[in-house]
Parts: C-alpha cells; structure tokens; sequence
C-alpha cells in the first residue's frame, strides 16, 4: 500500500508531509516551500491552500487542525494559530538591503525577491537565469548583502574574476575583504584570518580552472560558507567535471547556494543535473543515469546514445521551482552597455612583449622583431597583446593564445544561436577570430579587405561575423547583432564610434552590448584608457609614455 500524506497546522503555516512520488503535485500548490529542518512542506494556513491540498493529494490523512480550515467555521475547541500567511508578493517581506551604491531596475528587485525567498525558506538555493547585459552580477550582491553573509564563495570564469571585484567595488558599500585567487589556498588563510581579526567579512573569488585543485579545494571543503555563488554555472553541466564535482561536494558547506546564467540549457535539457545537484540535489535526485532515463530517449549502438528527450514539462516545471529567468528583452534595461574582459600574457610573450616595450627589438623562436620608430612599436606591441608577432622577415608566428582563448570562452557563455559580431584590426586577429568560433562550435564569416561575407551573415547562414575595423567600421548595418566585441582596436577614435554605431544604430530593437577583450598590463588597456577620455589614442599612449 502506498504511503499516505499527512497535513498539520503549527504556527500559521500547513505541514505537508507526502511521500516522493507526490513531489510534483506538492510543488504545484501556490506557496509551497520545503523546510530543509522538518522535511516538510509548508504552506499558508488558509481555507483555499487546504482546499487546494486536499484536492491534489491523493490519500491525504490529516489532523484535526487541518480539518478545521476546510470547515466553514473552525469549532471553539480546535485551536487554528491566528498569524497571517506571508503575503504572495515577496516585496512587502524581504526589503531592499542596506549598503547598495546602484538603484536596480524592476526586473533585478523581481529577481532579488524570488532568489530571497528561495533561499530563506524553500531550500536555500536559487538559480537566476538571467541573459548577458541585464545584470545578474547585481542581483547577487544584492542577495549577498540581504543575507549578511560573512563568508561568501564566488566561483566565476577566468575572464570574470576581476570584474567581479570590480562589480563590488562599484555596487556595495559593505567593509568586505575581497580576495582574488587562483589554486593557492596560503593568501585566503591569511585574509581570512585578518577578517577574523577586524571582524569584517570575507568574499573569495576563484575561476573553475582552480576551485577543483587540492591546494584550494582541501581548505574551501572544510569551511563554513554563509553564500557560494556559481557564476556562468553552466560551466557546471558535465556531471563528472572536475569543476562539477568539486561543486557537488560544496554543497553541504554552503548555507545560502546561489547560481548565476543565462544559458542555463546550453546544450540539452540533461545539463540541468549538474547544476541542481549543488543546488539542491533533492529536486532531481542523487543518480545521474536515473535522470538521464527518465528525461532522455537512448538509442543507437547498444542503446547508449541520447537520441530524444521525454517528459520535458514535468523537468521544466521543477526547474521553475528554484529558476527565475530573464530575457534580454526587459524593458528597462539601458539602450548600451560596455563591459570589459581580461587576460594575461604567458611567460614566454610577455618577455618578448617587454623587450620590444623597452628596446625596439625582441628575439622570438623563429626569427626577430624591430620595432624602427615609436609609431610602429606600438603595432608590435599591440599584435603582441593579441598572440602574434611579425618577425622582419615579414613572416608572422603565434606567441600566445590567452585572447583567443578568452574569445572562445565569451562565445560559449553567449550561447549558440545568439548573433555575434567581433571586431578587429589585423588579419591575424580575424584567423584568431575564426579558431576561437571553431572552438566554441560556431560558424563564422568575415568581412574584411580579403573577404566580403557581410550578406551571408546578414541572411543568417554563421553566428558570428569577423569584421576588420577598417572594412566594417563606416556604412554597414551590423544590426542583426546585439552583442559586439573588440579583439582588437584601431588607434582612431573616428573608426571606434562608427564601429560601435554599426550594431546600436536604427533598425537595431534590442539592448547592445559591447564587451572589450583587454589583454592586462598591455597597450591594449592605454588604448582603452584613452577611447574612454574621448582622446586620440596614438597622443595620448605616446604623451603617457614620454611621461
């Protein structure tokens, strides 16, 4: 015989507890929450919840509390507790924190609201699942700040790391002590200890490459975090990644789990697991093979190939009970939007990046690079920044693939589907274009002086366009595109407002973004330096280095 459910009243709120195979029916009940301590759901202790209750759960079993609500008047010996159910608007509970330097749009307090109450009473886990420019970052700050949380995780991609100390910086005014790391677990003692010491709190921010390694992880395991954010956490996907299972044994130390995307699906509706198991491993169980056969067709050889997918109602309708999602179609959002990303030089081209820097010549593998005057140093430099050098024998040799690597990464976190236009001075950059698309499983076309493939793109046949900003700069509509990227810049300040104005120009309906690809401690950061004061970039990198 099958387990019954049982209903109680305690404290203004109904206890359900129903067996599993009720799980769906249980969440679908409007104010449904899981108390993690009881193994409960709870609900507000209203005649319609327990008219609802009784109407969904099959052999429901019940207290006299209960009863007392589906009666038209409760009899005087049946105590019902008076308190008020929480409100159905979140907003009128869980108030804006304080600290916050930015006023959020309506669709981040949305977002804030349904993370608070997920995670203060329905699991502690949320997923917002927010596309690229509507401002994600924010919201968990702003969650971060709700909380008061003193230990916080944030996990993020390499390329994020900085911008998340950024984002702090520019968003809260909290005494935080904010420590960037790779795999080195020495530097977060230390801080830690200082924030024992002032009482202050501390954030960690690590990429995925890093937060599986013993070094890191050995210490991260046997914290206490009062918040671990997953930023991009369809890095998570592959239920047996280093980075995923690292985040599945972080689970149980993290009081508040919070993750951030806006391609929760990137691939298949199996990428899901993953991210919920470290979210809240209850919603789809401990067994990946058991999800994957009850939501997966398996076909082919052996029947061991994924040829379908099943049940997809039921697994999006889980996915909502911890999912708030935005499009980049909200309405308040700013017409344009900059956001920067960086990289670094490996050993080897930095110093090949120096010795041109300091003494107009550098030896690579393969032959020599002179730099013959100011003007043409920074050209070298610049191509250097960008993974590539001209020898003087005319011939050109790859030195790094840090940006094409951050291309590739910023392309996957776009998704597929999503228009890309990258922009570029040099024909190197445009091949480095075309690899990092490849990479990321992209098509790409050109439009450049060797290649005029603008038409092809504009009728939808690649995803991604590599424009060279001399050719795509001036007179060309580029506004099937919503997101631009700069690989790299021209020294004019002319032909960078008229790139940027090939994607944000009339006919273009949804919000820009342009994300600037910035190699560190390079030309490439004066160059940026410049376009943002309105200069002219090559007096203004000359008048700095003079100075």
């Amino acid at each position: 015989m099958p387990e019954a459910a049982f209903a109680d009243v305690d404290a203004g709120r109904i206890l359900l507890r129903a067996p599993f195979s009720n799980l769906l029916l249980c969440k679908r009940v409007p104010g449904a929450s899981w108390d993690t301590a009881r193994r409960v759901w709870t609900y507000p202790a209203t005649p319609q919840h327990a008219r609802l209750i009784r109407a969904s759960i099959p052999r429901l079993q019940a207290s006299d509390r209960f009863s007392a609500l589906l009666a038209p008047k409760a009899p005087a010996d049946v105590q019902v507790q008076p308190a008020p159910a929480p409100p159905t608007q979140p907003e009128t509970t869980i108030k804006l924190p304080a600290g916050l330097k930015t006023t959020p749009w309506r669709h981040q307090i949305d977002a804030f609201h349904f993370a608070m109450e997920r995670l203060l009473r329905g699991g502690g886990a949320a997923l917002l699942a927010l596309e690229m420019g509507v401002g994600k970052t924010l919201v968990a700050l702003m969650v971060l700040a709700a909380i008061a949380a003193r230990r916080i995780l944030i996990c993020c991609p390499l390329r994020v790391v900085p911008v998340w100390e950024q984002q702090i910086e520019r968003h809260l005014d909290l005494a935080l002590i904010v420590v960037t790391l790779d795999d080195s677990a020495g530097s977060v003692a230390n801080k830690k200890k200082l924030a024992e010491a002032t009482g202050r709190p501390l954030a960690v921010i690590i990429n995925y490459d890093s937060v599986w390694r013993a070094a890191f992880a050995e210490w991260a395991e046997q914290q206490q975090w009062d918040l671990i954010i997953a930023d991009e956490s369809h890095r998570l996907k592959a239920p047996g990644g280093k980075a995923s299972l690292a985040f599945k044994r972080l689970r149980s130390r993290g009081r508040a789990r919070l993750a951030l995307t806006g391609t929760p699906l990137p691939h298949s509706p199996l990428d899901a697991y993953a991210q919920f198991r470290f979210l809240n491993q209850t919603i789809f169980g401990p067994s990946f093979a058991a999800f994957r056969q009850k939501y997966a067709v398996m076909g082919g050889f052996q029947r061991k190939q994924v040829t379908g997918f099943q049940q997809l109602d039921e697994l999006e309708a889980l996915m909502k009970t911890i999912t708030f999602r935005v499009s980049k179609d909200v309405l308040d959002l700013p017409p344009e939007t900059h956001v920067t990303y960086e990289c670094e030089l490996s050993t080897e081209a930095l110093r090949v990046y120096r010795d041109l820097e300091e003494d107009f010549v550098a030896e690579v593998r393969d032959g020599r690079v002179t730099a013959a005057n100011a003007m043409v140093k920074l050209l070298r430099l610049q191509q250097v920044a960008g993974g590539w050098v001209k020898t003087d024998d005319g011939q050109y040799h790859r030195v790094d693939s840090a940006k094409q690597n951050l291309l590739a990464d910023t392309l996957e976190d776009i998704g597929a589907g999503e228009p890309v236009v990258v922009f570029c001075r040099f024909h190197a950059d445009l091949d480095a274009v075309h690899e990092a698309a490849k990479t990321a499983g992209f098509e790409s076309l050109e439009l450049s002086g060797r290649r005029d493939e603008l038409r092809r793109w504009q009728s939808g046949e690649a995803q991604v366009l590599a424009v060279q900003i001399s050719a795509g700069g001036v007179g060309v509509d580029l506004t099937r595109a919503r997101y631009s990227i700069y690989f790299s810049l021209s020294f004019s300040l002319g032909e960078y407002d008229q790139a940027l104005s090939r994607v944000h120009r009339p006919g273009q309906t949804r919000p820009v973004e342009h994300i600037h690809l910035v190699t560190r401690n390079t030309v490439d950061r004066k160059i940026m330096r410049a376009l943002e004061k309105r200069a002219e970039v090559v007096e203004a990198i000359l008048a700095e280095i003079k100075a």
